[in-house]
């Protein structure tokens, strides 16, 4: 497993991987971007740690403490300058 957490940064946008997932258990829709607020590591016990992830959505839903692994990063858009 990637270890996300690290390459993630606060304002970073993000989507749900699985759709159906983030209606059923975040209550945002499939296809929402969310900003990433704070990324982080949680250590669950010897065998290892679990990324986790804080975001904010445009719906103004905000979820705490979600796998990282369920998100993917949106690529920033470059806008070239005239």
């Amino acid at each position: 497993m990637t270890n996300m957490s690290s390459t993630l940064r606060k304002g970073q946008r993000l989507k749900p991987v699985h759709p159906a997932l983030a209606e059923r258990e975040w209550g945002v829709a499939g296809d929402a971007v969310g900003n990433v607020l704070c990324s982080y590591r949680v250590l669950i016990d010897r065998s290892g740690a679990a990324d986790r992830v804080d975001i904010t959505f445009e719906s103004g839903r905000t979820i705490w403490g979600v796998p990282a692994a369920e998100f993917a990063v949106v690529p920033e858009v470059k806008v070239k300058a005239h």
